[in-house]
C-alpha cells in the first residue's frame, strides 16, 4: 500500500472521532466522513506503522444514516465532524465511544446508558473563540481546519455557510467587528511574523447579553468606541473587553482583561442560581445539557441521603451553589485565591454563606482531611480535558468518600482515571450527555460507589 493508492473499501466500524474504519489484509484504514455499512472509493493520504488514513473520493453505496449536511463547509472546518450523520445515530456512536474507551482501558465490561440528547442540535454554543485573519484578501473570522492553523471563514450573516452551532447574534457581532477593523485599518495578527493587532474575538452569550473580548497583540485598541457605537445601533446589550496577549503562544487570552465598555462581569442565572461571568470564567457551552447534568447530580445527592458534598475544582462556586439546594453543607475546594473570593461573594448573593464552606487549597491535600472531618460525603469532580492529576486520584483512594461523581469531557482520560478508582469503587451508572451535537465530542457523568467490605 502506498500514498496515492485508490481503493474500494467496506466500512465495518467507527473510530473514536466518528471516522469510518475499514481493513485491508488486516491493516486498519481510517476514513473521515465515511459511515458504517458504506462502500467508498478512497485515496490513501498517510501511512503509519499500524494504520493509514484515507480520503473519500466517492460514496459508492451510502448508509441509511447519512444525511445531507446543512453547512457547505462542514468537511473543511473543524467545527462539526458529524453533521452528515442522522442525529439518533450520532448519539449511538458517542455511547459506543464511551463504552469502548472504558472497556479497552479497564479490561472489563460496562453498562453505558443511552446518550441523553441535547434540546438544541444547532445554535447551542453560548461561547465561541474566533481567530481573525485575512482570507483571499479579505478580513475573516472562522474556525481552524482540522489539525491546522488555517482559518476556514464563516460566511456573513444571511449567507449560506453561517456557522450552525453558534448562538443567535454571534455572526452579526463578528461581521460588525470585521467592518470596524476594515474602517480603522486594523490588521489581524500573523503568527509567523508576530505582527498585526487582533488575534481572536471571544464572544459569550449570557441570557440576552453578550460579553465580547478582543484578544490583541498590543496594549490598546484604536478607536474602539466606533465598534461599541455600531453594536448599540443594532440594539445589542453587551460589555466589551480587550485582553492584551503579546506572547508567541497558542494560549488565547492574555493574563489581563480590560473592560472598555459596560459591566466588568455579566450576571446570569441557571437552575435558580445567580452567577457572574467574565471573559476568563469557565462555563459549559450548552445551557440545556448543562442544566440536565446538574439536575442529575442533584438527584444523586438527594437519593443517597448524604448531606455533605465536596465540590473539587470548584472555581467561582457556581456548582457549589446548585449543590447547596440539595445538601446541608458544601465544601468547595479551589486553589486560585481570586476564584475563592468570587465564590464567597456568589454564596452571599444566593443566600448560601452558611451552607458553603470555601477552602483555598490543593484538592490532593484537602480531600483526605475533609472526609476524615465530615464523615459520609459525596465528592463531585469536573476536571479539565486532561483529567485528574494522579495526586488527586490518590487522595480520593485515601479519603474514600461514599460516592464520587465524575463529570468528563474526554472519554480517554475518564477511562484512565476510572481504572485507578476501580481499586476501591464500582461504577453505579454511566451516562453520556450530548453537550456538543454534530461534533465528535461527548460529556459523560459517571457515578462511582465505594465497595463494601465482604
Amino acid at each position: 500500500m502506498q500514498i496515492g493508492d485508490i481503493l474500494e473499501l467496506d466500512i465495518t466500524s467507527v473510530g473514536m472521532n466518528g471516522e469510518g474504519v475499514a481493513r485491508v489484509d488486516g491493516f486498519v484504514v481510517f476514513i473521515d466522513g465515511a459511515l458504517v455499512g458504506e462502500k467508498v472509493k478512497a485515496r490513501i493520504a498517510q501511512i503509519k506503522k499500524s494504520f493509514c488514513i484515507a480520503k473519500v473520493i466517492k460514496i459508492l453505496i451510502p448508509s441509511a444514516d447519512r444525511v445531507n449536511p446543512q453547512c457547505p463547509i462542514c468537511f473543511k472546518c473543524g467545527g462539526c465532524e458529524m453533521l452528515h450523520i442522522r442525529y439518533e445515530k450520532q448519539l449511538e456512536i458517542k455511547r459506543l465511544n464511551v463504552k469502548n474507551c472504558l472497556e479497552r482501558e479497564c479490561k472489563r465490561q460496562f453498562d453505558v446508558d443511552d446518550t441523553v440528547a441535547s434540546p438544541l442540535t444547532v445554535g447551542y454554543r453560548n461561547k465561541i473563540q474566533v481567530p481573525i485573519t485575512v482570507v483571499d484578501g479579505k478580513l475573516a473570522g472562522g474556525y481552524f481546519a482540522p489539525n491546522s492553523h488555517k482559518v476556514i471563514p464563516f460566511c456573513r450573516q444571511g449567507e449560506s455557510g453561517k456557522c450552525l452551532l453558534n448562538s443567535d447574534g454571534m455572526q452579526q457581532i463578528i461581521d460588525i467587528f470585521l467592518d470596524y477593523m476594515q474602517s480603522e485599518n486594523i490588521s489581524p495578527y500573523d503568527e509567523q511574523s508576530h505582527t498585526g493587532i487582533v488575534r481572536h474575538l471571544v464572544i459569550r452569550k449570557v441570557g440576552e447579553k453578550y460579553a465580547i473580548c478582543a484578544v490583541v497583540n498590543s496594549q490598546s485598541l484604536k478607536n474602539y468606541k466606533l465598534f461599541t457605537d455600531m453594536l448599540q445601533k443594532q440594539g445589542f446589550e453587551f460589555s466589551f473587553y480587550i485582553s492584551p496577549n503579546t506572547q508567541r503562544t497558542n494560549v488565547i487570552l492574555g493574563s489581563r482583561v480590560i473592560t472598555l465598555y459596560g459591566e466588568e462581569r455579566l450576571q446570569g442565572e441557571m437552575s435558580g442560581i445567580k452567577y457572574f461571568v467574565s471573559p476568563k470564567s469557565f462555563m459549559q457551552i450548552n445551557d440545556g445539557v448543562r442544566d440536565m447534568i446538574y439536575s442529575r447530580v442533584g438527584d444523586i445527592i438527594k437519593s443517597g441521603g448524604i448531606v455533605n458534598v465536596i465540590d473539587a475544582y470548584s472555581g467561582i462556586g457556581i456548582m457549589s451553589n446548585i449543590f447547596a439546594k440539595y445538601a446541608d453543607k458544601v465544601y468547595a475546594v479551589e486553589i486560585v485565591d481570586e476564584a475563592v473570593e468570587d465564590a464567597k461573594e456568589l454564596a452571599k448573593i444566593n443566600g448560601n454563606s452558611q451552607k458553603i464552606i470555601n477552602i483555598c487549597g490543593d484538592c490532593a491535600k484537602e480531600l483526605p482531611k475533609l472526609t476524615a472531618q465530615i464523615g459520609k460525603s459525596i465528592v463531585v469532580i469536573d476536571p479539565p480535558r486532561k483529567g485528574c492529576d494522579s495526586a488527586v486520584l490518590s487522595a480520593l483512594l485515601t479519603a474514600q468518600p461514599d460516592t464520587i461523581i465524575y463529570i468528563s469531557c474526554n472519554p480517554a482520560t475518564l477511562a484512565r482515571d476510572v481504572k485507578v478508582l476501580l481499586e476501591k469503587y464500582e461504577a453505579e451508572s454511566i451516562t453520556p450527555y450530548d453537550m456538543f451535537p454534530n461534533t465528535k465530542h461527548i460529556e459523560t457523568l459517571i457515578c462511582l460507589k465505594r465497595k463494601q467490605p465482604k
